[in-house]
């Protein structure tokens, strides 16, 4: 009974630790399932709530290091506009940048996840 009393705190405290450092997961990521989507996808099965941070821009003009990395995927927008939501959760948030493309009106060309501690 006292080795349980010592190992279960242990674990309370690894598993805690764990999730707030975030170690499972690189400071920034892809979310590879997303890419390809549509903005309804995204919004009603993945995040399931409103974003907490939208805004538009246009990928002509001089981008940022964070909105930079859509830059690669210019070539399938047919509308030079670009939506931005992100979701803000505890440790982490995670954005994905919206084009008109000849698949989609509204598809996902980027998502990622990242660290709040990043830096971009």
């Amino acid at each position: 009974m006292k080795k349980l009393a010592v190992i279960l705190p242990i674990i309370v405290v690894g598993l805690t630790t764990s999730w707030y450092f975030d170690f499972w997961h690189k400071p920034v990521e892809k979310i590879d399932e997303l890419i390809g989507e549509n903005y309804d996808y995204a919004h009603k099965i993945y995040f399931q709530t409103d974003p907490d941070k939208q805004y538009k821009m246009d990928v002509n003009d001089n981008l940022n290091e964070f909105n930079g990395g859509i830059l690669n995927k210019k070539d399938i927008l047919t509308n030079s506009i670009v939506h931005v939501f992100t979701w803000d959760y505890t440790t982490h948030k995670k954005t994905i940048w919206i084009g008109q493309t000849e698949k989609l009106e509204s598809e996902i060309i980027d998502a990622i996840r990242y660290n709040k501690k990043v830096q971009f």
